[in-house]
This record gives C-alpha cells, sequence and structure tokens, in this order.
C-alpha cells in the first residue's frame, strides 16, 4: 500500500514509512538547511514535462516542492535500499542510526557499516 504523496511531513515519518512508499517517487528535503529527523520532507512523483518545456533546468520539479522550498534528495528506491542494509546490519537500528545511514550514503555513496 503507497502512502500518500504530495503532503509535508517530518522526514522521520518518511525514514520509518519508506518501505511502503512509492518506487516511482523521489525524496525531498529542505533546501539551503541542514536536515535532521524533524526536517519537513516528501516524497513526490516528477510532473509530467510539456515537451516546450523539456529545457528549462527545473521542469521536472514538481510544483509542490518549489512551493515549500524542497530540493529533490534521491529516488525513494535508494532510500530503501539504505534502510533495509542497515537493518540487515543491525535488525532493531533506532530511526536516528537510520538517519545515520542515510547521510552517510548522501555524502559517501556508500552504504554505512553499522
Amino acid at each position: 500500500m503507497a502512502m500518500d504523496i504530495d503532503q509535508i511531513v517530518s522526514f522521520q515519518v518518511v525514514v520509518a514509512t519508506i518501505m511502503n512508499r512509492s518506487p516511482r517517487a523521489w525524496v525531498y528535503l529542505p533546501s539551503g538547511r541542514k536536515w535532521s529527523l524533524a526536517s519537513e520532507s516528501a516524497t513526490l512523483e516528477s510532473d509530467e514535462v510539456p515537451p516546450e518545456l523539456e529545457d528549462e533546468p527545473d521542469a521536472w520539479i514538481p510544483q509542490f516542492a518549489k512551493r515549500h522550498d524542497l530540493v529533490q534528495v534521491m529516488p525513494v528506491t535508494t532510500l530503501q535500499e539504505i534502510v533495509s542494509n542497515a537493518r540487515q546490519q543491525k535488525p532493531n537500528a533506532t530511526l536516528d542510526e537510520l538517519f545515520a545511514a542515510f547521510i552517510f550514503y548522501y555524502k559517501n555513496d556508500a552504504f554505512i557499516e553499522l
């Protein structure tokens, strides 16, 4: 069952429910601010881009993300892999540990060792 998209929730909610989110969606977090589990976030599917706008640099970013000053961070499937990898290493990984795994992956393009 897919979670509702196009709504602002804390990043903690996204991490906790990532396995139920649409594999076609992307994770969005605040632009220009330090991220935390309390950060506003959303999982959004990209807007269809009309041919006349294909050359626009942010044409594919959903209007919802633009209105809420959110940036595209990674596909939902990537965050699902990060959470899955962390839970394989530590089945009872806390949200803080999952967040640390997310930040490590985001900065290093590699899975963390817990």
